[in-house]
């Protein structure tokens, strides 16, 4: 029986530039075909009170990480094309003894928290609908930013009432170019300061998404949401905007850009980015 009066440390990792909750997470762990692959989400967060009742059920003294809030990872298992939560292992902290320790519950224990949900042969997720993705090998493209990452091998499969309808297996790959975070000095160069004279030492700040890019890492177009101009106060989003149109030309002067394959598309490695130059 574990005490419930603990007090809750906080593991805080290095400083990094997010706000809030903008941070990487940790994936729960699933065996497919007696293999470990990282599960990119977490099933029992999609049900509010499964998830409630699990907080409830672990005890108060677990350690919180900014990869890890609720202090617990799920182990899954996919059998006959069903998903089945095999156990938990949640992360405590000793105040006395000043270190941490791992206990794990497993099908059994958990029966009070998933009591709808436990079968003869487990805890059936039969609560859930929707996508997971499983993924094992290198990292191939990272946003620090929930499970918004890609790994070399992944499976995504489509999930109903916890029966796996459909699965698709793909390999994901990255090839050589100019990142979108290492562009603003070959940014800068190539820019027709010359055409916009009243811009000196302004910083000009584009908000850019929806890249469209060849599978050779040639960029076709993209949107701008919103230029804007430092330290004049000024903002433009009109697509047809001088200045505007002049970046867009310098992006697709570039080649090759870095590009992605990722779960059967070609892409850059972010949806969106913010990209500032200034003239030398």
């Amino acid at each position: 029986m574990f005490v419930r009066n603990y007090i809750i440390v906080i593991l805080l990792p290095l400083l990094l530039p997010f706000t809030g909750r903008a941070t990487g997470l940790s994936g729960d762990i699933i065996c497919i075909e007696g293999e470990e692959w990282e599960l990119m989400v977490k099933p029992i967060h999609t049900d509010s009170v499964l998830f409630a009742r699990l907080m409830d059920f672990i005890p108060e003294n677990h350690c919180i990480s900014t990869a890890n809030w609720q202090g617990y990872t799920g182990f899954w298992e996919l059998r006959n094309n069903r998903l089945y939560l095999q156990k938990i292992e949640v992360c405590l902290y000793d105040e006395e003894e000043q270190k941490e320790f791992t206990v794990t519950f497993d099908a059994d224990t958990l029966k009070p928290v998933f009591t709808s949900y436990s079968t003869p042969d487990g805890i059936f997720a039969r609560w859930f609908t929707g996508e997971i993705r499983a993924g094992k090998g290198d990292l191939v493209r990272y946003v620090h930013l929930g499970f918004h990452r890609n790994m070399q091998i992944e499976k995504v499969m489509t999930v109903k009432e916890g029966k796996i309808i459909r699965t698709h297996l793909y390999h994901n790959q990255k090839k050589a170019g100019l990142n979108l975070k290492d562009a603003q000095a070959e940014l800068i160069k190539r820019f027709p300061w010359q055409q916009f004279p009243e811009m000196k030492g302004c910083r000009l700040i584009f908000s850019i998404q929806d890249f469209k890019i060849t599978d050779d890492g040639r960029l076709l177009d993209f949107n701008v949401n919103t230029l804007f101009i430092r330290p004049i106060k000024k903002e433009i989003k009109t697509p047809d905007a001088l200045l505007i149109k002049a970046f867009k030309e310098t992006m697709k002067s570039i080649y090759p850009w870095e590009i992605l394959y990722i779960n059967g598309k070609h892409k850059m490695e972010f949806d969106q980015f913010v990209l500032a130059i200034r003239e030398n």
